[in-house]
């Protein structure tokens, strides 16, 4: 099978369906495939009777086969792009239109089979009650086919009495599902927060940083429009982001002075520990770019990889100002904490060396501070002799 396709259709996400929306776009993926597949067939079914009798009729119904297939391949491109939500609806919309117009209808049962599928799709790719607004739809649709073309025919109330059962149990088992995907989600977040917090209790100079810097760095990361899908990984990888630094040992983490060359070569191996740590949990696969390459520079003298520019993961560039920041403005046990507006000069001076000058931009119309040092006389009058923290 052709290799695109095993990872389009049948690769598992275990990394990304944990959440809400990913176990949504997850589950969508596969529905529309097989939507897809399914349409083609009856496209090639359609194409053959209208080989064999090009009437008016057939030429409707094949147009409308292979309409349905772009808008459902348009679906799959859209639902790639995290556009879930839009993604489901049009799915229902063009189910809805295809199960009246991709194949002839001969009998009212036959109208409610076909709305049975993306009857039930709905509440695990929408919302839990869309199953039951779906079926709704579906029985106001039905009646005016039935009304209008079979009014002759009993009417199949147990065929419709089924398709609103389904409904309902759809909803019901999508609303478990989701407690259980909650349930999954808060566990792992929580394990996350209690791994935060037993690197700060080693480490009691850093205690708070990590939910000083989560806060912050999600208030840039919305200031700078990053997309919405990767907000909880990018949390996720800020409280993680010194995890790597459970393999220093204590006597060079709550050192309280400057380290030795040795010791800060040992210290710098933390984000390999990290990456030891948490690349084989597929949940937290996601979050790694930060833990891993916060220590990166824009030149590209960081470490460990020593990339440079765009080459640094954005989540990483965003959160090594943020990081910096809270450093430098928290106090040491060998040093007070650093004066304000030495820090923003600090930044300004290392925006395009060590930082992303578009995050800096960023971050200083965030807090408020002037972008260049002419508009506020009193940062040029400060002292610029600033130590480099390596948090």
């Amino acid at each position: 099978m052709n290799r695109w396709i095993t990872d389009a259709i049948l690769k598992p996400q275990s990394a990304e369906t944990v959440t809400p929306e990913n176990r949504q776009k997850a589950t969508l993926n596969y529905i529309l495939w097989c939507a897809v597949v399914l349409i083609f067939l009856v496209a090639f079914v359609r194409l053959f009777e209208w080989l064999r009798a090009p009437t008016k009729m057939n030429s409707f119904f094949l147009a409308n086969t292979l309409f349905g297939i772009l808008i459902l391949v348009f679906a799959v491109n859209l639902n790639n792009k995290h556009k879930v939500k839009t993604a489901g609806i049009l799915f229902l919309i063009i189910g809805f239109h295809l199960c009246l117009t991709a194949y002839p209808i001969r009998n009212p049962d036959q109208v409610l089979l076909y709305f049975a599928l993306p009857t039930a799709a709905a509440s695990f790719i929408i919302r839990s009650w869309s199953s039951i607004l779906y079926a709704v739809f579906c029985t106001a649709g039905f009646n005016i086919v039935y009304f209008a073309y079979f009014q002759g025919e009993p009417y199949p109330v147990f065929s419709l009495f089924c398709l609103l059962m389904i409904s309902v149990i759809t909803s019901l088992a999508s609303k478990v599902v989701k407690q259980m995907s909650d349930q999954l989600v808060t566990a792992y977040d929580t394990t996350i927060e209690g791994w935060s917090q037993a690197l700060e209790m080693r480490n009691r100079e850093t205690e708070g940083h990590s939910h000083r810097v989560a806060e912050l760095t999600m208030q840039l990361v919305k200031k700078l429009n990053v997309d919405e899908s990767q907000w909880d990984h990018i949390r996720r990888g800020v409280l993680l982001h010194d995890i790597g630094k459970m393999g220093v040992p204590d006597n060079i983490l709550c050192k309280p002075g400057p380290l030795t060359a040795a010791e800060t070569t040992i210290m710098r191996n933390h984000p390999q520990y990290a990456l030891r740590l948490l690349e084989p949990i597929p949940y937290l696969k996601p979050a790694l770019d930060i833990p891993y390459c916060h220590h990166e520079k824009w030149n590209g003298t960081g470490y460990p990889r020593g990339l440079k520019g765009e080459d640094i993961p954005l989540a990483a560039r965003i959160f090594s100002v943020i990081d910096v920041w809270d450093a430098m403005r928290s106090a040491r046990s060998y040093r007070a904490e650093i004066p304000e507006a030495q820090v923003v000069e600090y930044l300004r001076s290392e925006s395009g060396r060590s930082f992303d000058p578009r995050v800096i931009k960023a971050f200083f119309e965030m807090m408020g501070f002037p972008l260049y040092a002419a508009e506020h006389s009193s940062f040029i009058s400060r002292p610029r002799q600033i130590e480099k923290i390596e948090s």
